[in-house]
């Protein structure tokens, strides 16, 4: 397990504060990043405070996150440790079916 370090919400009343927490070994096609810029946006606002409903506690909202690659896992190739990287807010794509094949990740219907 990897120790991470976040600014997390406990609730949906309470102010963003550090927190820590275990991420998970990268998986085949994953890349750990060491996050260096995060925006937060106002979906992000909307999910930390349960504006719509859902939300679980703790919550490190930030899901538009740019910085270096730390780790990878076994099988990726186009990524190397030390390249910079940015992330958009879709991850998780199947990376197989028509939607993915076309850049179209957010019509995934088939997330792993």
């Amino acid at each position: 397990m990897l120790e991470a370090l976040g600014y997390a919400a406990s609730s949906a009343k309470s102010p963003l504060a550090p927190f820590k927490f275990q991420r998970r070994e990268p998986r085949d096609f994953d890349v750990v990043i060491d996050i260096k810029f995060s925006g937060i946006c106002h979906s992000d606002i909307h999910q930390a405070r349960d504006e719509w409903g859902g939300s679980q506690f703790p919550m490190v909202p930030g899901h538009e996150i740019a910085g270096v690659v730390a780790k990878i896992g076994p099988k990726v190739t186009r990524y190397k440790i030390g390249d910079k990287v940015g992330v958009g807010c879709f991850v998780d794509s199947c990376r197989a079916c028509i939607y993915c094949k076309q850049d179209l990740q957010q019509f995934c219907t088939r997330h792993c």
